[in-house]
C-alpha cells in the first residue's frame, strides 16, 4: 500500500537534521543508514554492529520479500530500503518497509527492447540506488537517471544515451553533499558527470575520451584538503576534484576492463582486478573453468579435445547447453560471435591463442597519492600484486588489511601499506562466481559466492571460516547490514537476518 503523505512528512522531519549535519562521505553516518552502494562512504564496513554467524532459510530470519530479476544491492534509509529491477522491458523502482519487507510503493519507466547481453549475468537493473534522506537516485543504464522522494514522487529525470555496454551496466550513481556522480565510460561521450542532486543540472562532465566500458562505480575521497572523485577504466585510475571536475591525478598499468570499484582508508587507495583480456593460451581456457567443471587436460590444451569431449550430439558445434557450467557457458553468447546460437569450432579456437586480446595487465595496486599531482604511477605507487586477484568483488579494506576475493572461491588477506600477503589464495570451498563486494561487520567479514552460499570469516591474519549459510538460490548483490541485520539480495527474494 503506498505510503501517506503524512507517513513522508513524518520521515522528512525524522531524517533532515542529519541530511543537514552529516556529509556520507566523512562524518560518523548513523547505523540506519546504508545509502548506496557498499554503505557509508563506499567502504563496505559497518564497524561497530553484529549480526548472526550462522543464517539461512529457516534460521535467524526475520523475513524475505519476493522481488522481481535485478542484481542491485539495497539502499536503506530509517525504515526505507530502495532496489531496482525489471518485468521485461518495464524497469522496477522499488521500496520496501525495513522492518517487515512489505513492498510500500514500485515505480516503473519502460523502455523499447531488453538487450541480449553477451554474459548472462547482464541485467538492466545492476546499479544500486542512492539516498540522502530526501531523495532517492535510481540509473538504468537503458533509460538515465530517475530521482523520487520517500513517497516515490518524481523530483525529476534525465534521459541519457546508453554507454553501449554488452555486458549490461555495472556501476551505481553516488550521492554525496547534493551532488550526484555518474560513470558514463563507453559510450560515444564517455565522461564522468556531475548532476547537482536537487534540479539534475549539470555542475561538471569530465571527458574520458577513448574509455572502453567500465564496471567501476565512482568513489567520493577527501585527500589533501579536498572532495576528490576516483574513476577507474581502461588501464587507469584517476582523480578530479569534487567541485570542478579538473583531473588531479592518475595512475596507469592497471587493467583495460574493470569491474571492482576502487577504496580507501589510512592515506591509501587500492585499486585494479583480473580479466580474461589479459591472460592467453592455456592459462586464458583455465581461468573460464573451474576445478568442478569436469574438463579434461586434454581439453584445456586442445580445442579439438574439448569438442570431442563436449560436443554429444557430434554435429560440429556447441550448444549453451553443451558447455559445462562455467564463465565460458556464462559467457556463451561473448563467444557466439555470429549470433546463430551455436558456437563453432572457427569461434573457440581463438581462446587458445597466446595472444592477449587487449592492452593492459591483470593487477591490485596500493597507491599512497600524498600531494603528488599528475600522472603518479612511478612515484606514489607502494605496492602492487599480482596474485588471487578479483574479477568482480571490490578489494575491502579493513583495520589495516585488504582483503581480495578471487572467482573460484579463494580469499586473501595483505598488509594495507605494504601489500604482504598475511594468507593468500586460500579456498573458501565454493567454486564459481564472486560478484558480490565482501562487506565488514564488526570481527567478522560476510562472503557470498554466487552460487547461495553466505560465508562468515573472521577479520584477522588467518583465514578462519565461521560459518557457510545456503540460501538455495543465487547471490550477485552486495549485502548491507543496518542496525544488526544482514540484508541480502537474491535471485528471487531479498532476505533479512538477525540475531
Amino acid at each position: 500500500m503506498p505510503a501517506t503523505r503524512s507517513v513522508l512528512v513524518l520521515t522528512a522531519a525524522l531524517f533532515t537534521w542529519s541530511c543537514a549535519a552529516v556529509s556520507l562521505l566523512g562524518a560518523e553516518v548513523p547505523t540506519s543508514q546504508w545509502p548506496q552502494f557498499r554503505g557509508p562512504g563506499g567502504n563496505a564496513i559497518a564497524e561497530s554492529q553484529s549480526i548472526p554467524v550462522e543464517f539461512g532459510r529457516d534460521k535467524n530470519l526475520r523475513w524475505k520479500t519476493e522481488l522481481p530479476i535485478g542484481h542491485s544491492s539495497p539502499c536503506i534509509w530509517g525504515d526505507r530500503i530502495f532496489l531496482t529491477a525489471h518485468v521485461g522491458t518495464t524497469l522496477k523502482m522499488i521500496c520496501l518497509r525495513r522492518s517487515d519487507g512489505a513492498i510500500l510503493w514500485e515505480r516503473e519507466r519502460s523502455i523499447a527492447k531488453l538487450a541480449v547481453y553477451e554474459h548472462v549475468a547482464g541485467d538492466p537493473a545492476n546499479s544500486t540506488p542512492a539516498t540522502d534522506g530526501q531523495r532517492v537516485v535510481f540509473q538504468f543504464d537503458d533509460f538515465g537517471v530517475v530521482v523520487l522522494d520517500f513517497a516515490g514522487g518524481l523530483k525529476w529525470e534525465k534521459q541519457l544515451s546508453s554507454t553501449k555496454n554488452g555486458f549490461s551496466y555495472g556501476a551505481s550513481p553516488v550521492l554525496d553533499d547534493g551532488r550526484v556522480y555518474l560513470n558514463r565510460d563507453g559510450g560515444l561521450d564517455s565522461s564522468l558527470v556531475c548532476l547537482d542532486a536537487e534540479t539534475g543540472k549539470e555542475h561538471w562532465n569530465a571527458p574520458r575520451p577513448k574509455k572502453i566500458g567500465s564496471f567501476c562505480t565512482p568513489y567520493v575521497w577527501q585527500h589533501d584538503g579536498t572532495k576528490q572523485i576516483l574513476a577507474g577504466g581502461t588501464g587507469q585510475l584517476e582523480a578530479y576534484d569534487a567541485r570542478t571536475g579538473d583531473p588531479v591525478w592518475q595512475v596507469s598499468g592497471l587493467p583495460s576492463f574493470v569491474c571492482p570499484s576502487p577504496v580507501a582508508a589510512e592515506g591509501m587507495v587500492v585499486f585494479g582486478g583480473w580479466t580474461t583480456a589479459h591472460v592467453a593460451g592455456r592459462s586464458r581456457v583455465e581461468s573460464v573453468f573451474d576445478v568442478d567443471s569436469g574438463v579434461s587436460p586434454a581439453a584445456m590444451k586442445d580445442p579439438v579435445a574439448f569438442f570431442a569431449q563436449f560436443d554429444t550430439n557430434k554435429d560440429g558445434k556447441l550448444s549453451v547447453d553443451e558447455f559445462p557450467r562455467s564463465r565460458a557457458r556464462d559467457a556463451f553468447n561473448f563467444i557466439d560471435k555470429n549470433k546463430d546460437g551455436f558456437v563453432d569450432m572457427p569461434e573457440w579456437a581463438p581462446s587458445y591463442a597466446e595472444v592477449a586480446a587487449a592492452p593492459g595487465r591483470n593487477v591490485i595496486l596500493g597507491i599512497a597519492p600524498g600531494t603528488g599531482k599528475g600522472d603518479i604511477t612511478a612515484t606514489q605507487v607502494k605496492w602492487e600484486t599480482t596474485r588471487g586477484l578479483p574479477y568482480v568483488a571490490s578489494p575491502l579494506a579493513y583495520h589495516g588489511r585488504v582483503y581480495l576475493l578471487k572467482a573460484g572461491g579463494f580469499i586473501s588477506c595483505l598488509d594495507l601499506k605494504t601489500g604482504k600477503a598475511h594468507y593468500e589464495s586460500e579456498r573458501l570451498g565454493v567454486a564459481g562466481e564472486y560478484y558480490a563486494t565482501p562487506v565488514a561487520v564488526g570481527e567478522h567479514i560476510v562472503i557470498c559466492a554466487q552460487r547461495g552460499t553466505a560465508f562468515v570469516i573472521r577479520a584477522g591474519d588467518t583465514l578462519e571460516i565461521l560459518s557457510r549459510n545456503e540460501l538455495g538460490e543465487t547471490l550477485s548483490a552486495t549485502p548491507a547490514v543496518v542496525e544488526n541485520t544482514l540484508y541480502l539480495r537474491g535471485e528471487k527474494h531479498l532476505w533479512a537476518f538477525g540475531n
